[in-house]
């Protein structure tokens, strides 16, 4: 039987993919000089200040939203590093390489956090997560494979986009392991995915203020602000939600292996609703396929 953690990943991994393709399609037609960071940021938050309150009447009153000590810094940690750097990396990717490619070198991000997660949690890596991360990884190939084959030559920004593509990925990988030590020190998830994102907005905001761009920024939203940044930003929201409630019942190493299948997620979406900005093929349909599997795998492990 499948485990509430791990359907929770699976929605956490579609809602996420959701977020990239409606960022896309915000880049595509406005343009932002953030790569549309901040409105989605700041989006997902008051998403989030709105769920708190009706998470605290489905408790009756038991949910605790105040986080303190270590569950506050390692909630802070994540949104710094994770939910703010890792996204402004992996926005500028998706905006100059679209949604799947940017997906698909975030989807690096679970090497890491496996890595971590087994080194400072002691979580156990199982044969399943193993085999699991391997058809996630050749997922991926394929999709990077049908990149290379695209009609898109041009190496040099092809090279720059995958370099921050990958940093991203690393970035969030980090980010991910300190929302489980955030867990496993009291927090609830979602104080602990309130916390996580009103740090990474306030981050954005005091960095674009100390480059001198956050005039020129705010004036430009004021005119050309496109309602799929905001969708895109309501849609981040139920990811970090759904990943912090996952990561409560399974470790975060899995967690992480069934949000490697976003590219996927993400290619289906932008076929379906926007072919214009990227185009199905047999190298995407497989690699479908091979995360499912994966999937499938993770789903009945015990």
């Amino acid at each position: 039987m499948t485990s509430p953690g791990l359907l929770t990943a699976i929605a956490s991994a579609a809602a996420y993919a959701l977020s990239y393709v409606c960022l896309r399609k915000g880049q595509a037609d406005a343009s932002p000089p953030d790569s549309g960071l901040l409105p989605v940021l700041t989006t997902s938050l008051i998403v989030l200040v709105v769920l708190a309150p009706l998470g605290l009447v489905s408790q009756r009153g038991h949910l605790e939203l105040a986080l303190r000590g270590r569950a506050l810094a390692f909630s802070c940690l994540s949104g710094i590093i994770g939910t703010f750097f890792g996204r402004r990396l992996l926005y500028l990717a998706v905006h100059r390489l679209g949604a799947v490619r940017g997906a698909v070198l975030k989807g690096l991000s679970p090497i890491i956090t496996v890595l971590l997660a087994y080194a400072l949690l002691g979580d156990r890596v199982s044969w399943r997560v193993t085999a699991s991360l391997a058809g996630v990884l050749g997922a991926i190939a394929l999709l990077a494979l049908e990149n290379r084959r695209g009609s898109m030559r041009d190496r040099a920004v092809f090279s720059s986009g995958a370099f921050i593509g990958i940093s991203a990925a690393c970035l969030q990988g980090v980010g991910h392991v300190f929302r489980r030590m955030a867990l496993s020190t009291g927090a609830e998830p979602i104080g602990a995915a309130l916390v996580d994102v009103a740090v990474a907005t306030l981050a954005c905001v005091t960095n674009f203020a100390l480059e001198g761009r956050l005039t020129a920024i705010l004036c430009h939203y004021r005119r050309h602000l496109s309602p799929w940044l905001v969708a895109a930003g309501a849609a981040s929201a139920g990811g970090v939600m759904l990943f912090f409630i996952s990561a409560k019942f399974i470790p975060v190493g899995t967690v992480a292996t069934l949000a490697a299948s976003e590219p996927v997620f993400v290619a289906l979406l932008s076929w379906m609703f926007f072919p214009q900005l990227e185009r199905p093929s047999l190298y995407s349909a497989s690699a479908a396929c091979l995360v499912g599997l994966a999937t499938m795998l993770l789903s009945h492990a015990p």
